[in-house]
């Protein structure tokens, strides 16, 4: 009965390959009977009847037609044919993106050979590499939100979606990771004063997912884990459905495992350079000195986010973030920091780590020259690097100073110029 009442485009062009076989089987019996019934002179089997056989000559061609061919054809094979012009359709369209996408802000000064193989290794390589990867998990671990339905919850049930926040100078970014991954849209919230990159689809939802599992660090994973189980439930209930078809990007339908944290090392992948590019900055602080007639320029950079979880553990207590901000104050031999602030009558904590001193900016510089920012935070890192090599050699003059107080006047929030030639070729879509 299940079969009989089935919506499920394969089930029902199953029963029309079942039913044309059926046809084809009367069909065939009705042509062997004509045969039969010629293969000699006069009458042989149909004798009585004249008329039978000139009824059985045009039931053979009905059958045949109209009852094997078309339902056959149409019915049974359809659905691959569809899925096949489909394939089709997303080659053709994937090409003239290619063509398109030349006048966008990356591929500007390139050459139409340079970005025909810059967007083939895009569309090749991500899937199987680390540092997109574990980039992308630590952006989406910083300014990303997981939304998923709470199966005990009476409210509306909606599916699950990623959102990705980035401010408004980031668009490019933004634009940039939609384009290599293929997956959810790129809104302007201009009047919020942000731009948003929202992920909802189920292919896209999966995509994403498999991409980040495995690589997160953070309380987060909860968010992530709890995606992968509605993932993999709707896999167990669909799995003939056309919805879930994602093989164009992986190579079969698979059910998704529950990766724990990644406890390597902080400098072995880009999650840092990610999660920096969500929740840190880069600070150039000029004063003066009381205690002595000179003026001292200080770098830093800093790290903050909140201090617990939103959700709560099994037993009620709060899952703090000072794991991860330990490991991280650890790998740059720096202190976490308690901070509490009131904004809008309401009370906010959170942890930061700061580096300063002259091991943990040697620490953060090194992972950046390994695995640069790509927002336009790394627009503010090249200052900073510059400011540092003139203090490195020692060259503490008057010029120096000046240098720095023209490079604070284009800097962080104060930002009006803007150069994304290091998305070119970057490291994302290295193999």
């Amino acid at each position: 009965m299940n079969w009989l009442y089935s919506t499920n485009a394969k089930e029902i062009g199953t029963l029309y390959l079942m039913f044309s076989i059926f046809a084809g089987m009367i069909g065939t019996a009705f042509s062997v009977l004509i045969r039969l019934e010629l293969s000699a002179p006069g009458v042989q089997f149909l004798a009585g009847d004249h008329q039978l056989f000139n009824v059985i000559i045009s039931a053979h061609a009905l059958i045949m037609i109209f009852f094997m061919v078309m339902p056959g054809l149409v019915g049974g094979f359809g659905d691959l044919i569809s899925s096949f012009m489909l394939f089709i359709s997303n080659r053709v369209k994937k090409i003239n993106s290619i063509f398109k996408l030349s006048n966008l802000f990356l591929i500007d000064n390139l050459d139409k050979e340079n970005s025909k193989k810059f967007l083939l290794n895009s569309e090749l390589n991500i899937f199987k590499n680390s540092k997109f990867r574990s980039y992308l998990a630590g952006l989406i671990e910083g300014d990303g939100t997981f939304a998923v339905h709470n199966k005990n919850s009476i409210s509306k049930k909606y599916l699950p979606h990623i959102l990705i926040v980035f401010k408004t100078a980031d668009l490019p970014l933004a634009e940039y990771l939609q384009h290599i991954t293929k997956c959810g849209k790129v809104y302007i919230k201009s009047n919020r004063g942000y731009v948003l990159w929202q992920i909802q689809d189920i292919k896209s939802i999966f995509i994403i997912v498999d991409l980040i599992n495995g690589y997160m660090r953070t309380p987060k994973i909860e968010a992530l884990h709890q995606t992968i189980n509605w993932i993999n439930l709707y896999i167990k209930n669909n799995q003939n459905s056309k919805i879930i078809k994602i093989k164009n990007i992986i190579s079969k339908i698979h059910y998704l495992e529950l990766k724990s944290k990644d406890i390597s090392a902080i400098d072995s992948n880009a999650w840092l350079s990610g999660f920096s590019d969500a929740d840190a900055n880069f600070s150039i602080n000029i004063h003066k000195r009381s205690n002595k007639n000179s003026t001292r320029v200080q770098l830093y950079y800093r790290l903050e986010i909140k201090q617990n979880y939103h959700k709560l553990d099994y037993d009620g207590n709060n899952i703090s973030f000072f794991s991860i901000m330990s490991k991280l104050a650890e790998f740059l031999n720096v202190n976490v920091y308690s901070r509490s602030r009131v904004l809008n009558d309401k009370k906010f904590f959170s942890f930061t780590i700061i580096s300063h001193n002259k091991d943990s900016l040697i620490k953060i510089t090194s992972y950046f020259h390994k695995f640069p920012l790509l927002s336009s935070k790394y627009l503010d890192y090249k200052d900073f690097i510059y400011i540092l090599e003139l203090q490195n050699k020692n060259k503490l003059t008057t010029s120096y100073l000046e240098e720095a107080i023209n490079i604070r006047k284009d800097f962080n929030s104060t930002r009006t110029t803007y150069n994304w030639s290091h998305l070119k070729n970057c490291y994302l879509i290295e193999t």
